[in-house]
């Protein structure tokens, strides 16, 4: 993003979907950036705004836990695009952070004239016992403009005032392209048959038409992906409908009949004109038919002229609705939680962090995938699975996909701390993971596909006790490359290898009554043995027999 993106008339057209919803400026820009900046889903943003009167300078609540602080917003936008943030706003904004800081004063509020809406989030977050456990307190101040000397000052002074300025939120801004697709046009003949048109209200219009396979593996984007990029996945490859369109397309004699027994392509497009026996498409899209397209790509050498499919060509402008037919369209391999989720914001957002970084590795949102040779491939599963086992403390749910990209997925991925270099933090420690595995001496329990989030848990509530380490896990990005990085690591590794000698012992006790396909499925069981290995570690500690964590 640039900073002229968050310049008054160009800022209205980022938050205007968030207006049309209600909002007036203020909150709907807060909205955006929570999204956006801050990495929450739709629903958690939403959640986190209390913008209403009464509601004693503070415009939103956020509680990282992860860095145990509470988050309390206010955001201005500026019309002019040479304003400038002084230091009164900020000020102003530390005066109401007063009310926030001591459980008392939080009681004062409760009891005062608050509105409903910021009452009802003070209680839902709990934000007086957070306070009196320790948690600090921060204003976060978001504004479209620039901060000036004045502010500047004043931030060297008061360390719990953030600012988030055109600037800075520029910064950190990753821009996701939604749309996908071929920029371009492209024509088909149809003179061997009259296309069946139709008009839905404005909205929409549509051609279907048999088009020549000889003319759709002219298609742009087939070999590498693109024209598919907002299909909920690639090809899979070889699924058993794949291998039998394969299996139609070598056959000559059945070419005639594949319309017949195909259900055809999906394709979007921002526009359509049929003149003069030809089809016009323009910036267009496949939402479904990646698996026909890219078999019939392979094998063009055995497509003859009599091979045509059934195309439904569909020209509109509406997101919303391009978003359903996509959706509700795919259907001849199964749809699974992970493909509905591979458009959405989150995964977008984290894919082009993944491509904008330095590090060798690759975030696979979609099944079917092109992947790049010589990189380290983490799937968004995985990610969410180690996401699950370590910050969420659940690795018992682990093998329950639906959770993930459903049930949890918002409480997984849409958490400000969910970067790329996180999940590539979690992706190095669960390798030290499978690599101290041989060590159990229960083989199948070693290779179970639990075992390994389990010990990513164990390592976790180990380091959660720490102080200096917890701090690399809280924010990895912080220490990227360190001396402590690597230090950390080095700690990881003895950890794991007094973990597993401390495990054979436990399970040896429990003898052939140990039953690990059900004791890790378990939260009381994996909460029990979880317990017994951080007592085994600490005791080694004491006892200088192991590494701590500071």
């Amino acid at each position: 993003m640039e900073t002229k993106d968050l310049e008054y008339g160009n800022l209205k057209q980022l938050i205007a979907s968030y207006e049309a919803k209600g909002r007036s400026e203020s909150p709907a820009f807060l909205n955006w950036f929570l999204e956006n900046v801050y990495r929450l889903d739709d629903v958690a943003a939403a959640d986190a705004i209390c913008d209403e009167q009464n509601d004693k300078g503070i415009d939103g609540i956020y509680i990282d836990h992860n860095e145990q602080q509470i988050h309390l917003f206010q955001s201005k936008i500026r019309q002019k695009a040479n304003g400038t943030v002084g230091d009164v706003s900020l000020k102003n904004l530390a005066g109401s952070l007063t009310q926030f800081q001591k459980p008392e004063s939080i009681d004062a509020l409760m009891q005062g004239d608050l509105n409903t809406l910021l009452k009802r989030l003070i209680a839902k977050t709990d934000l007086r016992g957070l306070v009196e456990v320790g948690y600090e307190v921060f204003g976060i101040f978001v504004t479209n403009e620039l901060l000036d000397q004045a502010a500047l000052d004043y931030l060297k002074i008061n360390k719990s005032i953030v600012v988030y300025d055109r600037q800075r939120i520029a910064s950190e801004t990753i821009d996701i392209d939604k749309e996908g697709g071929i920029a371009g046009r492209f024509t088909f003949d149809v003179s061997y048959v009259s296309p069946l048109e139709y008009q839905v209200g404005t909205e929409a219009k549509a051609y279907i038409v048999p088009i020549s396979a000889l003319q759709l593996v002219k298609l742009q984007g087939i070999s590498d992906g693109v024209l598919f990029s907002q299909n909920v996945r690639f090809s899979l490859g070889g699924t058993p409908v794949n291998k039998a369109i394969a299996t139609s397309v070598q056959n000559k004699a059945e070419h005639k009949y594949f319309p017949l027994f195909h259900n055809g392509i999906i394709l979007l497009c921002a526009d359509a004109q049929l003149k003069e026996q030809a089809l016009t498409i323009e910036n267009y899209v496949v939402v479904n038919g990646a698996q026909s397209l890219s078999t019939l790509y392979k094998n063009q050498s055995s497509i003859s002229s009599d091979l045509r499919m059934l195309v439904k060509v569909i020209a509109l402008r509406d997101s919303p609705l391009a978003q359903k037919i996509t959706l509700n369209s795919n259907n001849q391999n199964a749809i699974k939680p992970r493909d509905l989720r591979s458009n959405n914001d989150i995964m977008l957002r984290l894919k082009k962090e993944f491509e904008q970084s330095k590090e060798n590795y690759y975030f696979e949102i979609k099944r079917g995938e092109n992947l790049p040779s010589g990189t380290t491939i983490i799937a968004n599963d995985l990610a969410g699975r180690m996401l699950l086992a370590f910050d969420l403390h659940e690795p018992y749910s682990c093998h329950q996909l639906y959770r993930i990209f459903d049930d949890e997925y918002a409480d997984i991925f849409g958490r400000r701390e969910v970067d790329c270099y996180r999940i590539i933090f979690l992706r190095k420690i669960l390798d030290l993971v499978e690599a101290s595995l041989p060590g159990i001496k229960n083989v199948p329990f070693a290779n179970y596909g639990l075992t390994r989030y389990f010990l990513l848990h164990v390592i976790s509530v180990i380091v959660d006790e720490a102080n200096k380490d917890r701090a690399i896990v809280a924010n990895p990005k912080k220490f990227w490359g360190s001396k402590e990085m690597i230090a950390f690591y080095g700690k990881v590794d003895e950890l794991l290898k007094g973990l597993i000698v401390d495990l054979n012992y436990e399970v040896a006790e429990v003898g052939e009554s140990f039953d690990y396909k059900a004791d890790l499925k378990s939260p009381k069981s994996v909460e029990e043995w979880t317990g017994k290995l951080v007592r085994d570690y600490q005791k080694d500690v004491q006892r200088g027999k192991a590494v701590a964590f500071d």
